[in-house]
């Protein structure tokens, strides 16, 4: 054993080195800097409550005008134009309540679609959606069961792009005012998916190309296809599939619907949106009702706290409070 006052020991305990690698004997390290430590007396609790009821109630408030200010338009269109394999035209007339101005955002929602289902959402190769060439079938494992043509080996018949999100992208196209009304894709998805995610598959390349050329120009790199790709987390949800840079007037707006995407087999429904947008983004009256209860609740406490203080206060470490055992 070593003596307590040997060099040895002393080396440990000022972190001077050792074996035991011990911090530095300093304030910081050792955790003794001065500290404060607040007690929590009535008045300053009290102001608390009341500064985070008077900052979350004109936020609320704020929050719930931009929304209230955003015209949306939602139109249930399944049963109206039911899905064929074969593009038909529907004809439908929505109702635009009152002038919308641009930018308008088209989006597509659907009821009752898991994207978030495990084996769909690991349905896909990231390789192949980069625009590298797969020639080899144990690279399409994850795309199961959607990568072949006719389950064969051959590199020939790999699906571009494979897997079941792919195979499955919503195809159902809108045409606004008779054509009158352009509706663009530029710009709906995210910037890093496009620019690093997302690149289409060299000419030349083995494969069978299952996107139709004629929705997806673009092939992979085509943006509503990017935006399918980005799977929900919830069964409901709503893609962004194009938008409108033009007013559009209030009164009988007519749209005509491709209805080729199928829910019946899963008993889903289709929604086509339109809506503007504010500083607070699109339509959401809950986050701004729930800024406002949270201040009206800080305020009911605040009160509720200075009434009893007033009534029946206490003085602060009073042992007359404690009890003993």
């Amino acid at each position: 054993m070593e003596p307590i006052g040997s060099a040895a020991s002393n080396s440990r305990v000022s972190g001077q080195g050792g074996p035991d690698k011990r911090p530095v004997l300093s304030r910081f390290k050792q955790q003794q800097l001065p500290a404060w430590q607040p007690i929590l007396t009535p008045l300053p609790v009290i102001l608390t409550f009341v500064v985070i009821g008077l900052i979350f109630l004109p936020v609320g408030v704020a929050l719930l005008i931009a929304s209230n200010n955003v015209t949306e338009v939602v139109y249930r269109y399944d049963k109206l134009c039911p899905s064929s394999p074969s593009p038909v035209a529907c004809n439908q007339t929505l109702n635009i309540p009152r002038k919308m101005s641009k930018p308008i955002y088209v989006y597509y929602r659907l009821d009752n679609f898991y994207q978030n289902h495990r084996r769909y959402a690991r349905s896909r190769n990231d390789d192949q959606l980069n625009g590298k060439a797969v020639t080899k079938y144990s690279g399409l494992s994850a795309c199961d069961p959607v990568k072949s043509a006719n389950g064969s080996r051959d590199p020939n018949d790999f699906f571009v792009p494979c897997g079941l999100i792919a195979a499955s992208v919503f195809n159902d196209t809108f045409s606004f005012g008779g054509g009158a009304v352009s509706v663009s894709a530029d710009g709906i998805a995210w910037q890093s998916d496009v620019k690093k995610k997302f690149k289409d598959v060299p000419s030349g390349s083995p494969g069978i190309r299952i996107l139709n050329p004629t929705l997806f120009p673009k092939g992979q790199t085509d943006e509503r296809f990017i935006v399918w790709m980005r799977i929900a987390g919830l069964p409901s949800f709503r893609k962004l599939w194009g938008k409108i840079d033009q007013d559009i007037a209030a009164g009988p707006l007519s749209v005509v619907i491709s209805s080729t995407f199928p829910v019946s087999s899963f008993s889903g429904k289709k929604y086509l949106v339109l809506s503007t947008t504010s500083w607070a983004g699109g339509k959401n009256n809950f986050l701004g009702i729930a800024y406002i209860v949270v201040g009206c609740l800080a305020i009911a406490i605040a009160v509720t706290l200075f009434v009893l203080h007033k009534l029946k206060p206490r003085r602060l470490g009073d042992p007359n409070y404690l009890r003993w055992k």
